[in-house]
C-alpha cells in the first residue's frame, strides 16, 4: 500500500473521530447546562415557596402576640378586679 494513501486514511480518521467527540462534548455541554439551569430554576421556586411561608408566619406569630397581649391585658384586669374586691 502506498504510505502516502496511508498518512492520507489515517489523517482522515482522526479529523472524523475529532470530528465526532467534538458533536458529543457539546452535546455534553449541553446537558449540564440544561441540568444547571433547571437545577437552579428550581431552588429559585423553592426559595420564593419558603419565603411565601415565612411572610405568613410572621403574619400569624405577629396576629399571636396581639392576642397574647390582650389576654394579659385582661388577666391584668381580672387579677386587678378580684384584688380590689377582696381588699
Amino acid at each position: 500500500m502506498d504510505p502516502l494513501l496511508m498518512v492520507g486514511a489515517w489523517a482522515t480518521a482522526l479529523i472524523a473521530i475529532a470530528g465526532v467527540l467534538r458533536i458529543g462534548w457539546k452535546a455534553f455541554v449541553a446537558a449540564v447546562e440544561k441540568v444547571i439551569e433547571v437545577s437552579i430554576s428550581r431552588v429559585w421556586r423553592d426559595m420564593d415557596d419558603i419565603e411565601s411561608r415565612l411572610d405568613r408566619l410572621e403574619i400569624t406569630v405577629g396576629d399571636l402576640r396581639r392576642q397574647v397581649g390582650k389576654l394579659q391585658a385582661l388577666l391584668m384586669a381580672h387579677v386587678a378586679e378580684m384584688t380590689r374586691r377582696h381588699d
